[in-house]
């Protein structure tokens, strides 16, 4: 209410509802029309524009870019052999200089640009909308730049955003081509990024639901299409890029997974006013709607049934994680915007209402993308950023030579020990932590486990793939640093593939940022036995026996009613572990309740670098112990109050 009292006392608003600038501006488009036109279609082009490169960077977002930049390079599959929230062809959309992806990736890219101007062309140049509508519509757009460029995996939002627009523009328009090129459109987004595919079906599933009210029986054939061209796009490239039908089996089994886990395993909350920013601009969009509704109920209606699902698909994605990713909500609602202002009207006072809806939304966007993303949304949304992307690329061989020596500007403090690279020579090996770059800068013979960052294996499917990885195909060293995002417990985080890395795995060097594991000739132990079994709520602390051998434990807690209601409609709040030492230490970590069905090192659970090195020592027991922990947080109300418990020991083989 504060926002809309100063748009509409604005000066700026007060010259916007004047019916004088107007008419000026009614009679500026009428005798610039064609020259305006053309330059907003160039301004929306830019801003479509999916050129992109990086350099090896040293971030969580830099390392999982390099994974999957890395895999197709030397012959990794996603889905047979990797698996993360990205599809087959993602490294196409940001390539790095490895192998030829750098080349291909590049191509790529231009090919979907061209298909991109074509999409846009057909809105400025045939579809017959008024310029007026095609200022407002160029101005959201821009508005939605940022969401293009998030985290490396923009260009899906993007392929998404023209799938949208195709099917407003047949339902505007007609014209079976549009129709198929938004279906093949959305099969395709399953190949870059599963949860774009599903946004994308929700919108077909809003248009299918319109047609079906507005012709009944007369939109069968449009919903056979819309089931068969998607699945055969999608199919086709598939069995082109993972021949194997099991590999595609697989893909869509980790993508659900790592989908289904997000809003338990992600979850991070934010301030209060970022959710009442979102009301805001959701009610820009429903304002929006409404006064279309007066000029034509039946767009209306179908912008409403389009735009709901992926609304809240990207309210959940946004406000699930509340750090950044609060970008995507606010530029989705400006793709939404930027539709459903091709068709409203903008004549005599329905102009003055809309323009005052427009500033309130730029308000929004300021104080939200503005504040978190700072000069990069401008630069997106000025066409800045793409413009020096494509500047790079008219010289490339000078672009190979400047990504190539990102390697020698690698920071220092997170490079490997010198001592360590030489100990593993040329042996092959593999990160367990969340940033592992360094690997590649150190130029090290690299093997990915299935899912290529540890803290994404976060429910028991997920987290057993890397334990099978660990156990049958693991490389001879290991190197950790300790670190874990969100303040997670390491151990417990994938506790599957810890327990396989205990059984295989010892001590070879602590060196100041990282241990180095190296892997045994026999197993550490052979299975685990239960010594005992127990309810418990979350309330309690776990006792743990007193035993010189390790001990394990394991805790089955279903989800609450309320629990499953803030995983569906929302996030499921965090929950910590307090670890009591003996010697009276107590240390706390964030836990994923879901994945502790897998033993979890119970009475020598390490909490420091330190103490991994102790855990992994071939010879000797740690000199520290762990008696009781106990859970504390938010989360602990969203899980049943009886959980299942059982200790367990080790069966040390004889040496």
């Amino acid at each position: 209410m504060v926002r809309a009292y100063f748009v509409m006392t604005s000066p700026l608003a007060r010259l916007s509802l004047s019916t004088e600038t107007a008419a000026a501006f009614n009679a500026f488009l009428g005798r610039r029309g064609k020259l305006a036109r053309k330059i907003l279609y160039l301004y929306v082009v830019l801003i479509a524009c999916p050129i992109r490169y990086w350099p090896l960077g040293s971030s969580a977002e830099a390392t999982w870019r390099f994974a999957l930049n890395y895999a197709p390079a030397h012959g990794l599959a996603v889905g047979r052999d990797v698996i993360f929230t990205c599809g087959p062809l993602t490294y196409l959309l940001f390539p790095l200089h490895l192998g030829g992806n750098l080349g291909r990736g590049l191509l790529f890219q231009a090919a979907l640009w061209l298909a991109l101007a074509a999409i846009f062309a057909d809105v400025f140049f045939r579809s017959g909308i008024a310029l007026r509508n095609l200022v407002l519509f160029a101005f959201c757009f821009g508005l939605a730049a940022p969401l293009f460029w998030f985290n490396s995996l923009g260009t899906e939002n993007l392929v998404l955003a023209c799938a949208l627009l195709l099917m407003a523009m047949f339902h505007l328009r007609g014209s079976l081509a549009r129709y198929v090129a938004a279906l093949v459109l959305v099969g395709l987004l399953s190949l870059f990024k599963l949860t774009a595919a599903m946004v994308g079906f929700a919108a077909l599933a809003g248009l299918l639901v319109e047609r079906a009210i507005r012709r009944r029986w007369k939109a069968l054939p449009e919903a056979a299409l819309a089931v068969l061209i998607p699945v055969a796009a999608a199919t086709a490239v598939w069995f082109w890029v993972m021949p194997p039908a099991s590999s595609i089996l697989r893909y869509l089994r980790g993508s659900a997974d790592l989908t289904n886990g997000f809003s338990a395993a992600m979850s991070l909350g934010g301030p209060h006013i970022e959710i009442i920013s979102a009301l805001e601009a959701t009610a820009v969009l429903v304002i929006l709607l409404w006064l279309q509704a007066a000029a034509s109920r039946r767009t209306a209606t179908f912008h409403a049934l389009l735009l709901a699902l992926p609304l809240f698909v990207s309210f959940k994605h946004g406000f699930v994680r509340q750090d950044n990713h609060s970008v995507n909500f606010f530029c989705f609602v400006a793709i939404a915007l930027a539709i459903v202002s091709l068709t409203v009207s903008l004549h005599e006072k329905n102009v003055q209402r809309v323009v005052p809806l427009m500033i309130l939304f730029l308000i929004i966007w300021q104080d939200n993308v503005g504040r978190i993303d700072g000069m990069s949304a401008v630069t997106a949304w000025t066409g800045v950023r793409p413009l020096q992307m494509l500047w790079g690329t008219l010289r490339f061989d000078r672009l190979k030579r400047q990504l190539d020596s990102s390697v020698d500007a690698f920071p220092h403090d997170l490079q490997i020990e010198p001592e360590l690279v030489r100990m593993v020579g040329d042996s092959p090996m593999a990160s367990l932590s969340f940033n592992y770059t360094n690997l590649a800068a150190a130029g090290m013979q690299i093997r990915l486990y299935p899912v290529v960052e540890r803290y994404s294996a976060y429910t028991p499917y997920l987290d057993g793939l890397n334990a099978a990885w660990i156990r049958d195909k693991g490389p001879r060293f290991l190197v950790f640093d300790g670190k874990a995002i969100d303040e997670r417990e390491p151990w417990a985080e994938t506790p599957a593939m810890w327990l396989e890395i205990y059984r295989w795995y010892d001590t070879r060097l602590l060196g100041p940022r990282n241990l180095l594991l190296e892997r045994r000739p026999r197993p550490r132990f052979t299975s685990l036995e239960t010594i005992g079994r127990f309810r418990m709520t979350l309330h309690d602390e776990l006792r743990l026996p007193v035993s010189s051998d390790p001990v394990f434990w394991t805790m089955d807690c279903g989800q609450s009613i309320r629990g499953r209601l803030q995983r569906l409609l929302f996030r499921v709040p965090s929950v910590s572990a307090i670890a009591y030492e003996m010697g009276g230490i107590a240390r706390s970590g964030r836990i994923i309740p879901e994945v502790l069905v897998s033993p979890v090192l119970g009475n020598y659970l390490p909490g420091s670098l330190a103490q991994f090195a102790e855990v992994f020592r071939p010879d000797g027991k740690p000199a520290y112990a762990v008696d009781r922990i106990a859970f504390e947080g938010p989360g602990i109300a969203s899980y049943s109050s009886s959980c299942q418990v059982e200790i367990l020991r080790a069966t040390v083989t004889s040496q």
